[in-house]
């Protein structure tokens, strides 16, 4: 099976004109989101004869919803950008390829089951291995991440005859770290063993961080400890996997853009892509029961990637927000950065 349609199982997903309401932090921040919904205009969260809510993230407004659903008793959907979403960053407006819509919690939810941490244990069981491995080796041959305005080219890093080691910096207050039961600690702690381990460290820091939109976790430390490389080049995800030997991190995407290469994984944290025995686990104490909660199942590189980018997001093109599949989203990416 090469592609599925893009309605294809997602049956917690709202139902197909549902009338639904926002806060306004959301109905102004993205202005596009009601197409993803059948093409209504969001409602006010307090609006009468609405069918459920709305958040987007986990921060102020997205709690306010919840508390809001909660009281008027509607169901209540957590939305994000999905794991494949554009060339250009969304802080700088570049609208997304895809969406996820959750009942039941963030995907960066370590310490609940998220819809995602469903479909991901659903497919250990089989039936997704070759759409799974088709959309890997496009992603990858594509050299394509969740952002993809970097250009591809050799980052400079000093040769070394040591094994070299990525350690993903994120952004300071990422709502994916503690939500993914990391903390600061987790971010010392990493950058503790990995200078322990004797190996070549290279940081790199979040694309917001480059842009200088935001501060990170390891970047001020790393700057300032010898032996360690900090890695401000602007080089596309891909350039940078294709350099290194393991991949480190807390919560970032960029360890499950690693597993896509093959390339090993260690995590202090537990974001979507941790627990199911592809990665070595190094969260801490109050990590252990979500740890332990996935692993029941062990899918496959290709059985994780078949539901993390084909059955769990919505794609839809931004040019006139029709539906399509991750391989119309993915040559619908590679358009775009082909244009002189």
């Amino acid at each position: 099976m090469d592609s599925l349609p893009e309605s294809v199982g997602k049956t917690w997903w709202p139902g197909p004109g549902s009338r639904l309401g926002a806060t306004f932090f959301v109905r102004q921040a993205f202005p596009w989101l009601g197409r993803y919904f059948g093409g209504q205009t969001l409602a006010s969260t307090l609006s009468p004869g609405i069918e459920g809510i709305v958040s987007w993230g986990g921060r102020v407004p997205a709690k306010t919803a919840m508390a809001i659903a909660r009281a008027r008793r509607l169901p209540h959907w957590h939305l994000e950008d999905g794991f494949l979403r554009s060339v250009g960053l969304g802080k700088d407006g570049a609208a997304p390829v895809s969406i996820i819509a959750d009942d039941l919690a963030l995907p960066v939810d370590g310490g609940k089951a998220s819809r995602l941490e469903l479909l991901i244990a659903a497919a250990a069981g089989g039936g997704h291995d070759a759409f799974g491995q088709r959309i890997g080796e496009r992603m990858v041959e594509h050299r394509l991440s969740k952002y993809n305005n970097l250009p591809h080219r050799q980052p400079a890093i000093e040769p070394s005859s040591r094994r070299r080691i990525l350690l993903v910096d994120q952004v300071l207050g990422d709502v994916s770290v503690s939500r993914a039961l990391g903390s600061r600690r987790s971010f010392d702690r990493m950058l503790d063993d990995a200078l322990a381990s004797g190996a070549q460290c290279v940081v790199r820091t979040h694309p917001d961080v480059m842009a200088g939109h935001r501060k990170g976790y390891l970047t001020e430390r790393a700057a300032s400890t010898p032996g360690v490389i900090l890695l401000a080049d602007k080089v596309s995800v891909a350039s940078i996997l294709d350099v290194v030997g393991e991949v480190w991190t807390v919560s970032s995407q960029v360890g499950f853009d690693a597993l896509l290469r093959g390339i090993p994984v260690r995590c202090y944290a537990v974001p979507f892509y941790a627990g199911w025995g592809l990665t070595e686990d190094r969260a801490g104490p109050r990590a252990e029961f979500a740890l332990a909660r996935r692993a029941v199942a062990r899918p496959t590189a290709d059985q994780l990637t078949a539901a993390v980018l084909g059955l769990y997001p919505s794609y839809r093109n931004p040019a006139d927000w029709k539906p399509m599949d991750v391989f119309a989203a993915i040559d619908l990416l590679v358009a775009v950065l082909d244009r002189p």
